[in-house]
């Protein structure tokens, strides 16, 4: 292009002295000609770009509501924990646990967990166990634990009853919570239509939901209980159904874009 160009402008030896001289420079002209083309692509970009900058957010029409679901726990098992007090001797303290462990299953039945145990030793040199366990037994099975206690325990290891707590287990809490959390989410859901029902020119769905618990537990006195499992007897207690109330509240805040002129303020 650049030689084309010199014949145009000049003849003869002006031609070859020109050509040389722009040969020379022509990585330079070349650099050149890429910037200019890359400013004019840039220049021509720009009016595009700031115009996306521009545009305005979509407006989220906002409401704000609380639900409420409740149901009761019931249960008809009881945690039931024994003390264990033991004073030992070195040959003893090797199979202490498999004897405690065996003696527990004779005061009742059930899987035993040891949630406590304490080791010391006293002046004369015995070794000295205190050991706390539980277990979650049918109310039946409460009927002479405190006699089966008495049974087992002998001079230098004594077992006594601590508690009977008649409260649900976490398996029968959290399966309860999961039916509340359904009645929730229905009670969401008809929301949300009765909003889109009223407002029809929005399309609400949820945009944050916070769930929150409010377990109210209704347990009997300790010293009632200890008076009802004593008094029993060697008969069988008939079947007694214990209840906890279980809440979940629901925050939902639901949103909706914009559209036309029917709109909602935020609650």
């Amino acid at each position: 292009m650049y030689k084309y160009l010199i014949f145009y402008l000049s003849t003869g030896n002006q031609q070859d002295f020109l050509y040389n001289r722009l040969m020379k420079f022509s990585p330079f002209l070349e650099i050149c000609m890429r910037k200019i083309a890359g400013a004019l692509v840039l220049s021509l970009l720009s009016p595009l770009s700031i115009a996306g900058e521009c545009q305005p957010r979509v407006a989220l029409d906002k409401v704000v509501f609380q639900v409420s679901a409740r149901q009761w726990v019931t249960t008809q098992t009881a945690l039931l924990t024994v003390n264990v007090n033991a004073t030992l001797n070195n040959a003893d303290l090797v199979k202490a646990r498999a004897d405690i462990m065996d003696k527990l299953s004779k005061i009742a039945s059930g899987e035993w967990h040891l949630t406590q145990f304490d080791r010391s030793q006293d002046s004369s040199g015995l070794e000295k166990l205190f050991v706390e366990a539980q277990t979650r037994v049918p109310q039946a099975s409460l009927t002479d634990i405190y006699q089966h206690a008495k049974d087992v325990s002998k001079p230098g290891a004594t077992y006594t009853i601590d508690g009977v707590e008649f409260k649900p287990s976490i398996e029968e809490v959290q399966q309860i919570k999961n039916q509340v959390r359904e009645q929730l989410y229905k009670q969401v859901n008809d929301e949300l239509a009765r909003l889109n029902k009223v407002y029809t020119n929005q399309n609400y769905t949820v945009n944050r939901l916070y769930i929150t618990d409010n377990e109210t537990p209704v347990q009997p006195k300790p010293m009632a209980m200890k008076t009802m499992v004593m008094s029993a007897g060697a008969s069988t207690p008939s079947t007694l159904t214990v209840s906890n109330e279980l809440t979940l509240n629901a925050v939902v805040e639901a949103a909706s874009n914009r559209q036309g002129g029917n709109a909602v303020g935020n609650n």
